[in-house]
């Protein structure tokens, strides 16, 4: 009969082992998002638009308040204050004596009249260049009527008038001066002076609307400004009247502005008289000039003129 084991020769049970835990892991600071959330749009921050509202206010109140600047600006414009912040001073008054005129041996200056004629834009600058001293001269003439441009040249000597002849097949012609019909450029004095313009009369009558006064390469330029009922030209501006009596054949014209500045010495430098509200003439060959202007470029410069050589003379008055 076997032998039945005992309890201390019995085989060992087979344990169970369950595996070692993990170490534990330090929390997280970023919140992992629930499904809820992740089907769910993202939802855009609101905060800025409270910005938004803010900037909105504020440009329309820094267009208000660029407006006032400017309006401000604009209205003390012609201040005392506001002139010599710009470096415009006040111009003197004109001295109860008047101006010496200076010798002028040379100058350089155009004059243009602004017209129209039926209707049609007619202005013709004439560019001048006198040689007082040597009695030479040379003008160019611009002249436009409506769209068509033309130019036409002259030197004049005291003996002759040359002008370009091509179509006497010459590039000069030559013809004498008529004695009886002197240019009016040639006269040093057709450069005024302040006292030809603004006369007693209309300093007596009425003050300029703006004044100023400007160093120019170290002279001191003065400018004045006029705004006059045209009625009373005759009576309060003689010398102007005298001086441009057809641009008062303007209809409905009411005001005439004149604007001159004048030299340390009293020699005009701009000069210019315009009707206001210009009228455009309506009948058959009606001019009526609207504006006249002279602006003086150099005076007792040195000046260059070139007599023609080869010239065909022709006779006195042939256009």
């Amino acid at each position: 009969m076997p032998a039945i084991p005992t309890p201390a020769t019995a085989a060992p049970a087979p344990s169970l082992r369950l595996p070692a835990a993990a170490p534990p892991r330090e929390a997280s600071s970023v919140a992992v998002p629930s499904f809820h959330e992740l089907r769910q749009p993202v939802k855009a921050d609101i905060r800025p638009v409270k910005n938004k509202r803010k900037r909105s206010k504020k440009l329309p109140t820094f267009v208000v308040l660029l407006a006032l600047l400017g309006g401000g600006a604009y209205y003390f414009r012609n201040s005392a204050s506001a002139q010599r912040l710009l470096g415009h001073n006040k111009a003197a008054p004109l001295p109860d004596a008047p101006f010496v005129r200076p010798g002028v041996n040379s100058a350089e200056y155009s004059i243009t009249l602004s017209a129209v004629q039926n209707g049609v834009p007619n202005n013709v600058t004439t560019n001048v260049t006198e040689d007082y001293a040597n009695g030479l001269a040379q003008t160019t003439v611009d002249s436009q009527i409506g769209g068509v441009f033309t130019t036409t040249q002259e030197i004049r000597t005291r003996e002759s008038v040359f002008r370009p002849g091509q179509a006497f097949g010459a590039e000069w012609t030559r013809q004498p001066v008529v004695p009886e019909a002197p240019n009016q450029f040639d006269a040093s004095t057709f450069i005024p002076m302040i006292d030809e313009i603004v006369d007693q009369p209309l300093r007596d009558a009425m003050r300029p609307s703006t004044s100023k006064a400007v160093k120019v390469n170290g002279h001191t330029i003065s400018s004045l400004t006029y705004v006059i009922d045209r009625a009373s030209v005759p009576e309060i501006a003689p010398a102007i009247f005298a001086r441009v009596p057809w641009l008062f054949d303007v209809p409905n014209a009411t005001t005439l502005t004149v604007k001159v500045s004048y030299d340390e010495s009293g020699l005009v430098q701009d000069l210019f008289f315009g009707v206001d509200p210009p009228q455009p003439g309506t009948g058959s060959g009606l001019t009526w000039v609207t504006s006249y202007s002279m602006n003086v470029k150099s005076v007792n410069a040195l000046v260059s003129i070139v007599v023609p050589i080869n010239v065909i003379d022709v006779p006195a008055g042939t256009p």
